[in-house]
């Protein structure tokens, strides 16, 4: 195997956790005068080159990095990351999750975060299907490279590069605990691998297991808030076990009808709703090389991964409010009636989620002509998700049972049903109407890539010129088979039409790097990158050409003045062309809470009376049923990126780091947001903003209308809103990355100190053309990918401390995140600021043998509460943007043999 300083000094680095800062400072890894010098391949360029510092902001987190945080997931590092922003699925997401973890930086959504396994796609971009144990590094590109990687690097690249030159055994086992004692997290893991003079082969087994945490289990989240009179009151849905119709109730003390009261009625939803999701996974990985010959080597990699995830939700209701006729013997007032009742005899739907993810790579590698590196390979990715959902209502069965007359033609229905008393449906009743539903999911990539590099055969000042050239041909399929009573519309709120598709790309890239002056006053080196990729995606009527420059300057010994320029194109992905169009339930905020008396403008008031609403209405739930789903006519993004900045290092150990960047999309491909629709539409004179065309009412989600407003359901909420994927947006967003690392001697030991940030001083969306634009960076609002509210925090640093002797090392690390102030902030809301946190996690390793260590830490040490927010996502917070779990304790042992 080729050793040298360079290949030393990297794995030195690695090893002692210092690999973000080490990796920003150009003059660590100078090899020592008269060295031989290996080139090397860095994420974001295929052209192999001699430093790692290159014009592309990189972040580089080695496997001791991960590991010093104590966390036993990919998700649970990444989304700590400071330039990770907005609201990507993880485990706090259980209405409405797939059981996916994933990425978004910048906050640009995780469709713009191209995630890749050694420089690869993958099908699924699930960070579940990548194990801790299994990575050697993770380097985050922090500017756009469509011109490397193609389609879905808009916003970046998070590259995981796994084990591959390791030898022995190793072993890790760690248990984490809340300080409540639940959410347990076990991981047991092994890799092994060995080395020969011909090549190198590695096996990684991994299985995580997390366990549950209910939002009844935690003081903040354990009751749903509702606002009453400059009150909070623990309240909940109006769809209740016993019945509302037209908000009115049977008491169930008194058996007299009487007026929904939010305070006494209101069901609670939290003591059956999960908010940590459990699941389970287990992965199999492993790669191998063998060299044919001097020149030509082999390499093969492989990846199983299966994960069943759960996530739970109170009990289905008649959120439609079906027809209780009043020839129903059990009809309370003699007249027809529409009730919305919340069926909890059905014990809570449950989803499950049974993913396997496959990935499998082989090819050849090698030099020719002594000076070129060539590589072909070939990539296969699938995945399959089986999800199960039980407690799932069949709506035409449920109307059967409260119609005598429909009943008595059923030989099926057992009985006519009470629906405005509790605990009256039978268990034959439920067997009647109840159906599970078990829709399948499939995903399919296939890469085929080829890719050259070495010199050009001629110099300049600075050196060698440089280039990569290669080809890449991708195929893309994906499925969506519905449940077959689904497909006959015999479950209430889910969708029916089974969907596929397919397309294929032919691309074609070129990178040059010109070094133009080297070792000159005020020019140590000087030089210029540039790349330019061509794609042709068969379901377009047209090619698109992409380009990047850069600009690298040293002008003395340590400091790194650097630059690009990127023009950026983004092809629709497989799922948003093709994912069915489906039903879930979104938070808003209500324009017409107690309008009468509120702060609203004239238009608003004047709209909300145009609907025949009380001037002192008020909603039992603030969700929204919508339609969201994919758009088989989606066409292309394209977007322009810039960064710029400097990297100084000195040999006393310090090196910092600042890069400015500006990100700019058209065409984006979102949804338009529950809450910018209904703003947009009441806030129109007679309803007249053409957003108000997405409010489709309740008759597009099957809910029973209210009886004066054509936008809303019998229970008030605002329904039927179409969110389906549209070409709806222009994004903006710039600011500051910003890393200082520092490392010294200090008494018997070392320490370290690594500062990370991002600031955020813009991040601007209009969610349609001509519409008003929504400043976002400082503020709670939609996300216009994942559709649901996230924090836009202007600032979020990370700040680890690290003190080291020969047998121990103790570690801490405070991660903080600005305030976010509610985009639709009113006068009338108790709170619009969703706080600013400090999250504090502590760590201790010990070396007890020389091959095992014992570890011990704290996560969110002063167990920081998430902050209240009167309009919240879920949880009386924003749950992707906050830790809902609170202070963990958590030991790990590892041994290597």
């Amino acid at each position: 195997m080729h050793k040298n300083v360079l290949a030393k000094s990297v794995r030195l680095a690695l090893i002692s956790g210092a690999a973000a800062a080490a990796f920003s400072a150009p003059a660590v890894f100078a090899a020592e005068e008269g060295a031989a010098v290996e080139r090397i391949e860095v994420t974001g360029s295929r052209i192999k080159r001699t430093d790692l510092e290159t014009a592309s902001p990189i972040t580089v987190f080695s496997s001791a990095d991960i590991a010093a945080t104590g966390v036993s997931t990919m998700e649970d590092f990444i989304q700590t990351i400071p330039a990770i922003n907005g609201g990507a699925e993880g485990a706090s997401n259980n209405n409405g999750s797939r059981g996916f973890a994933t990425a978004s930086l910048r906050g640009l959504g995780s469709g713009r975060t191209l995630v890749l396994i050694n420089g690869r796609r993958f099908a699924s971009g699930d960070l579940n299907s990548i194990p801790t144990a299994y990575v050697e590094r993770v380097e985050v590109l922090r500017d756009g490279a469509s011109t490397v990687y193609g389609s879905d690097a808009i916003a970046g690249v998070i590259n995981f590069i796994t084990k591959k030159d390791f030898e022995g055994v190793e072993f890790q086992v760690q248990y984490d605990e809340t300080s409540e004692g639940d959410g347990e997290k076990s991981l047991v893991s092994m890799t092994t691998g060995t080395s020969s003079d011909k090549g190198n082969v590695v096996l990684s087994l991994q299985y995580t297991d997390r366990q549950t945490i209910f939002q009844g289990d935690r003081d903040f989240s354990e009751c749903p808030i509702f606002e009453r009179g400059g009150e909070k009151v623990c309240g909940g849905s109006g769809t209740i076990p016993y019945g509302n119709f037209g908000g009115r109730v049977k008491d169930p003390v008194t058996g007299l009808v009487r007026p929904f009261d939010q305070a006494v009625d209101g069901y609670n939803y939290a003591t059956t709703s999960y908010m940590v999701t459990p699941q389970e996974v287990f992965s199999i990985n492993g790669a191998g090389r063998y060299e044919l010959s001097d020149n030509v080597s082999s390499f093969l990699e492989g990846g199983f991964t299966n994960r069943k995830s759960d996530q739970l939700m109170a009990a289905e209701g008649t959120f439609w409010a079906p027809k209780m006729p009043a020839s129903n013997p059990y009809n309370p007032v003699g007249e027809d009636i529409y009730v919305a009742r919340r069926l909890t005899e059905s014990g809570g739907r449950a989803f499950t989620q049974d993913f396997s993810d496959y990935r499998m790579v082989f090819g050849f590698d090698g030099t020719v002509f002594d000076s070129y590196d060539w590589d072909i390979s070939y990539n296969f990715a699938r995945f399959v998700d089986a999800r199960l959902d039980e407690g799932r209502v069949n709506p035409t069965r449920i109307e059967t049972l409260l119609d005598p007359d429909l009943c008595a033609a059923d030989s099926d229905c057992p009985e006519v049903w009470n629906i405005t008393e509790a605990n009256t449906l039978t268990p034959a009743m439920l067997n009647y109407a109840f159906v599970p539903n078990s829709p399948i999911v499939r995903g399919e990539t296939r890469q085929l890539l080829g890719n050259i590099s070495g010199g050009l055969g001629f110099e300049l000042p600075g050196g060698e010129v440089m280039f990569a050239a290669g080809f890449e041909k991708r195929w893309e399929e994906y499925q969506s088979v519905p449940d077959g009573a689904a497909s006959i519309g015999q479950i209430y709120g889910v969708g029916g039409e089974p969907t596929e598709g397919e397309f294929s790309v032919d691309e074609l890239y070129a990178e040059v790097d010109l070094p133009i002056l080297e070792g000159l006053p005020f020019a140590e080196s000087l030089r210029v990158t540039a790349a330019v990729r061509y794609s042709d995606f068969d379901f377009l009527n047209d090619s698109a050409t992409n380009s990047k420059f850069g600009f690298e300057w040293v002008p003395v010994d340590g400091l790194l003045l650097r630059a690009t320029q990127a023009t950026g194109f983004r092809a629709p992905g497989i799922g948003e062309l093709f994912a069915p169009q489906n039903q879930t339930n979104l938070a808003y905020s209500e324009p017409c809470t107690n309008y009468a008396t509120g702060s609203q403008s004239a238009i608003v008031k004047a709209n909300c009376a145009a609907e025949g609403l009380p001037g002192n209405f008020q909603l039992s739930s603030n969700q929204s049923a919508t339609l969201v789903g994919g758009n088989p006519n989606l066409k292309p993004e394209e977007s322009d990126s810039l960064t710029a900045g400097f990297v100084y290092s000195h040999d006393i150990g310090i090196s910092f780091s600042v890069d400015y960047f500006d990100i700019e999309i058209t065409n984006g491909i979102g949804t338009a947001g529950t809450d910018n629709v209904v703003s947009a539409c009441w806030a129109s004179a007679n309803f007249s903003d053409p957003l108000c065309a997405l409010v489709k009412g309740p008759s597009a989600t099957g809910d029973s209308p209210h009886p004066s407003s054509p936008y809303r359901t019998t229970l008030g909420a605002v329904a039927g809103i179409s969110l389906a994927n549209e070409n709806l947006s222009t994004f903006e967003t710039s600011g500051f990355d910003f890393d200082l690392s520092y490392k010294t001697d200090l008494g018997a030991g070392n320490l370290s100190a690594v500062l990370n940030g991002t600031y955020l001083d813009k991040y601007n969306y209009s969610p349609f053309a001509g519409g008003e634009v929504v400043e976002a960076a400082g503020k709670v609002a939609a996300d216009q990918w994942e559709t649901t509210l996230a924090v836009f925090s202007q600032l979020k640093t990370n700040l680890t401390l690290s003190y080291a002797m020969d047998d121990w090392t103790v570690t801490w690390q405070s991660r903080y995140q600005s305030e976010g102030e509610d985009y639709f902030a009113s006068d009338d809301n108790l709170d619009n600021i969703a706080d600013a946190v400090f999250y504090h996690d502590v760590q201790g390793t010990y070396f007890v043998l020389e091959n095992t260590s014992l570890t011990v830490g704290i996560k969110n040490l002063f167990d920081q509460e998430a902050p209240y927010l009167t309009n919240n996502q879920d949880m009386n917070t924003i749950p992707s943007s906050y830790d809902t779990a609170g202070q963990y304790w958590y030991a790990k042992v590892n041994v290597k043999f």
